[in-house]
């Protein structure tokens, strides 16, 4: 008989791993919400657009099972005591190997590893990132630039975390490309503080009206570049652009354009 990590390893497809996962919720009563299925997109943008090479779907069943005992009362926290223990003991339960439980428990650096593994740094950087687009009882959701600023120069400065730069470039595409005025990711970030946490089928349909509205932005920024290119390539070369300027104001008579 296969193991519930075999047959979520198995299945491609980011919707139906959502299916499995909520099966699982209603089985083992674990923590996987709205909140986990929005980190998880987000990651699995950034691995896609900015070709992070690293095992996607590996990657991405992590990110939907590496919080999977939170809990939420202060209460309930107080109590709780080598969780990182706890968390391998259930992935194991499950039948993932040893790896896959390093991952998941690297998100958090107060659990100390022998080896931390590198797919750790891309749960961290959407752990916390993900976290402050969330609204919650004691504050709104931060907005995506603010997000950003927060996490480089508070909740990861200083600490070497390999993606974070690629990460803030990628944040920086995704804005570029705006719907209605917003950038992809802050549109992305409203719509799923609509859903109610528990409400999965409700953050399936916003994974669905993103899926379109990314792939015919995309396309439309595409379609736009002159002489043809990689559209990814050419905003990363306009962000380059930018911040060349923020350093060096362009001499009168000088244009972007004469930048090389």
């Amino acid at each position: 008989m296969s193991t519930f990590a075999e047959y979520i390893l198995n299945e491609k497809d980011f919707i139906k791993k959502i299916d499995i996962m909520s099966f699982l919720k209603k089985k083992n009563k674990i923590y996987f919400n709205v909140p986990v299925i929005m980190k998880t997109e987000i990651l699995r943008e950034f691995i896609d657009i900015m070709k992070i090479d690293v095992d996607e779907n590996y990657v991405v069943t992590a990110a939907l099972l590496y919080d999977c005992l939170k809990v939420e009362s202060p209460e309930e926290i107080n109590k709780i005591k080598n969780m990182d223990g706890e968390y391998r003991n259930y992935l194991k339960s499950l039948g993932f190997n040893n790896r896959f439980c390093n991952i998941c428990i690297g998100h958090c650096r107060e659990y100390k590893l022998e080896k931390r593994e590198k797919e750790s740094d891309l749960l961290e950087l959407i752990d916390q990132f993900g976290a402050m687009l969330l609204h919650r009882s004691d504050r709104l959701a931060y907005s995506v630039e603010e997000a950003l600023d927060l996490l480089k120069n508070k909740n990861l400065y200083k600490v070497d975390n390999q993606y974070l730069e690629k990460f803030e470039e990628f944040v920086d595409i995704m804005e570029d490309i705006e719907v209605l005025q917003l950038g992809l990711l802050t549109r992305f970030q409203k719509d799923m503080n609509c859903v109610k946490r528990d409400d999965i089928p409700g953050a399936v349909r916003e994974l669905y009206n993103t899926f379109e509205r990314n792939e015919k932005c995309f396309a439309e920024k595409e379609a736009e570049l002159r002489n043809g290119g990689d559209l990814f390539e050419e905003l990363k070369k306009a962000r380059a652009k930018l911040k060349l300027l923020e350093k060096a104001p362009l001499l009168p008579g000088f244009t972007e354009d004469d930048i090389d």
